[in-house]
């Protein structure tokens, strides 16, 4: 179904539009500093604010213009998971699997406590976890058997809580919240007390740690690595260890108070591999986003796509007009798991595979807190990091792992 476009639609992303541009620094690179941050995502940011807060000189490299990655183009949902549940990651990893639930919880805890300075209209929403089969029925009422604060609802219960006859159930879980996202990375900024150089890309990273520029070299003690999905070939070794897939998202307009009550203000998640999210912004539009595979789309095909499963899920959204659709990348990792580790001595976080708004800020405050020698480091850096297996072919075999998913999201 073609998405109806309202007058001023703009391809763009929703959040960007609505936040002024960060200020950054304007002055040459300095000769040092105690640490290099490159990426200013919230990782890159949470890092830099650590590392000064313990009182080092930090510079932040930003190969774009500073909020212009998925920092700003995500969804805006604070879920305190990883892709496997707490048992089943402790079944897999034994001890290690419970302490790196325990990080995800503290990371979640860091970013409460924070939000609130940061006028980013967070809130704590609770999230449904949208189940499109009966076989992942089955999957909720076990998810809240294991975990005493997830709660099981029927179809009844969801059409209740939604509006949306679509699924045929859904765990809730109240511990997950929503932000504005590009207000937080603005927050971010602000906190970091860091002299940030956008558009100022890291293009080597040589011995000892000069850091090759596109406005010169600048030497450090510590080098942090935050780039995530958008890894540098410059860190080759870094780059075959994620692969960039692009999510897309579409905001429709404002809608009516009546249509809001009706949806609920709850984060919601379905249960396919090629998963759906969506939810309402603070100003009240739809913001719903996914993807049909894991090959690249036109904005254009992706907004129809998004519109057609929205109108599908929400009957009611039917006739509402799209005033934004925006795209950007999640780091998937082989394991599906985050990873924390070092590369020529520089350390480094990513992977967080779309759950990362609490979870790499927390990992970035890590480390800013490891290079300082303020914290050991996490539980994250005891699994081993496995590269992509034929990176370099990935374009090609990745839409056929996307259309194995689509299978299995239909049976």
């Amino acid at each position: 179904m073609p998405a109806l476009l309202s007058p001023s639609y703009r391809e763009a992303c929703l959040w960007r539009e609505q936040v002024s541009p960060p200020p950054t620094c304007t002055a040459d690179l300095p000769a040092r500093a105690d640490v290099i941050v490159i990426g200013a995502g919230y990782c890159g940011l949470s890092a830099a604010r650590a590392a000064t807060e313990a009182g080092a000189s930090v510079v932040v490299l930003e190969k774009e213009a500073l909020g212009w990655g998925a920092s700003s183009r995500n969804g805006g949902m604070v879920i305190p998971e990883l892709k496997s549940s707490p048992a089943a990651l402790e079944k897999k990893l034994g001890l290690l699997g419970r302490r790196l639930y325990a990080e995800v919880d503290e990371a979640f805890d860091l970013l409460e406590d924070l939000a609130p300075s940061l006028d980013c209209d967070y809130a704590r929403t609770g999230q449904l976890y949208l189940a499109h089969t009966r076989r992942h029925t089955r999957e909720n009422e076990a998810l809240a058997a294991e975990l005493p604060d997830v709660t099981f609802l029927d179809r009844a219960a969801v059409r209740a809580r939604t509006g949306s006859d679509a699924f045929d159930s859904a765990a809730y879980f109240p511990r997950v919240g929503a932000l504005h996202p590009a207000k937080y990375h603005l927050g971010l900024a602000s906190l970091s007390n860091a002299a940030i150089h956008d558009r100022t890309a890291a293009v080597g990273i040589h011995p000892g740690f000069t850091v090759e520029t596109t406005r010169g070299e600048i030497r450090a003690d510590h080098v942090i690595l935050a780039t995530n999905a958008y890894a540098d070939p410059a860190v080759p070794d870094l780059a075959n260890k994620v692969v960039p897939i692009n999510s897309y998202i579409i905001a429709t307009q404002p809608l009516p108070v009546e249509t809001r009550e009706l949806i609920g203000s709850q984060m919601m998640v379905d249960t396919k591999k090629l998963l759906f999210y969506w939810r309402l912004s603070p100003d009240g539009r739809m913001v719903f986003g996914g993807r049909r595979s894991l090959d690249n789309a036109d904005v254009s095909t992706a907004r129809d796509y998004l519109y057609d499963a929205m109108v599908r899920i929400h009957p009611q959204l039917a006739g509402v007009q799209i005033d934004y659709a925006w795209t950007g990348y999640v780091a998937m990792t082989l394991d599906r798991l985050p990873h924390v580790g070092t590369v020529d001595g520089a350390w480094y976080a990513t992977g967080c595979n779309g759950t990362g708004v609490a979870l790499n800020s927390w990992l970035g405050h890590r480390l800013g807190q490891v290079v300082t020698g303020q914290a050991p480091p996490p539980a994250f850096a005891e699994l081993p990091h496995p590269s992509i297996p034929l990176k370099s072919l990935s374009s090609a075999y990745l839409p056929l792992v996307g259309k194995y998913f689509g299978w299995q999201d239909r049976r």
